[in-house]
């Protein structure tokens, strides 16, 4: 079981542990400089106990429920098995982020060529290490920056391997290579009935109740995998979401600025702005913001 990491953690990085500390250069030279920084950090905590946001408490109970080993996939490290040790680190394809590696790359960043460089490192597992050469199936969790990040690294694998892959997340064909489009499940907006949360956590949950539909099942076949999730889909009717103004990153952190001298919590004041201010904004993107507002409060 594969899930990606998240922006939110346990524990705040240093910035000598993100990619504000390195220079603006080629990708090839910013991943060897990123490679080199993060080889000195500290090994000191399981990568399992790193990440927090629901959609990761998910990804691991369902690894729970399968008895299947949890993989992360980093855009700091590459792949990595859950009970690894790794250093405390932000680093994140996804653009607009004050922790884009993007923003240090000079030209256009290739997040697939950064996923390749980081797996031919000693920082990360291999697939074909992870995958071994088993009949299970393989779970993957993925947004579309991930999706861009790793599949053509996912494609390359062989025939049977690729026979085992169910991929979860929303909108991913056209980042994915044709020939993983078999391998999407064929989950939509009716989750949101069976199992609401966020955008941002879509994917973890369709793993989630994939697993539940699942388990025990000693058939391993994708074409009965998928008939079981859309019969479960077949019987709910998507809900209507509340269409709510879309906010100006200046906009939400004057919102979370005024918010913070009574509540703390990223989850629970995004709850809070979105039913009592009818806020929109997608759980990553408040995350960084509400980063910035807690620096910005405590340097002044």
């Amino acid at each position: 079981m594969v899930t990606i990491c998240t922006f939110r953690k346990q524990a705040r990085p240093t910035v000598e542990s993100t990619p504000a500390s390195l220079p603006i250069d080629t990708q090839e030279k910013v991943q060897a400089a990123w490679i080199e920084k993060v080889q000195r950090l500290p090994f000191n905590v399981a990568a399992g106990k790193i990440y927090a946001g629901r959609g990761f408490s998910l990804a691991t109970r369902a690894s729970e429920i399968a008895s299947a080993k949890l993989y992360i996939l980093s855009a700091g490290l590459g792949l990595i098995a859950a009970d690894r040790k790794v250093p405390l680190y932000g680093l994140t394809v996804s653009a607009g982020h004050s922790d884009s590696i993007a923003a240090r790359v000079r030209g256009d960043f290739n997040p697939g060529a950064w996923f390749c460089g980081l797996q031919s490192s000693p920082l990360s597992d291999r697939w074909v290490d992870a995958v071994g050469r088993g009949s299970g199936r393989i779970l993957i969790a993925l947004t579309r920056p991930y999706a861009q990040m790793v599949g053509e690294s996912l494609n390359a694998l062989g025939p049977l391997a690729l026979a085992r892959l169910r991929i979860f997340g929303a909108s991913l064909a056209s980042a994915l290579p044709p020939a993983l489009h078999p391998a999407l499940a064929p989950y939509d907006a009716r989750l949101e009935a069976i199992l609401p949360g966020t955008r941002s956590d879509f994917s973890q949950r369709a793993l989630h109740h994939f697993v539940g539909l699942v388990a025990g099942e000693g058939k391993q076949d994708r074409d009965a995998d998928y008939a079981a999730v859309t019969s479960a889909l077949a019987k709910v009717t998507a809900p209507e979401r509340p269409r709510r103004p879309r906010r100006s990153d200046a906009e939400l952190l004057e919102l979370i600025a005024a918010r913070l001298e009574s509540q703390l919590g990223v989850a629970r004041m995004l709850r809070a702005l979105r039913d009592e201010e009818g806020v929109a904004c997608e759980q990553s993107r408040f995350s960084r913001l509400y980063q910035i507002a807690l620096q910005k409060r405590e340097a002044a």
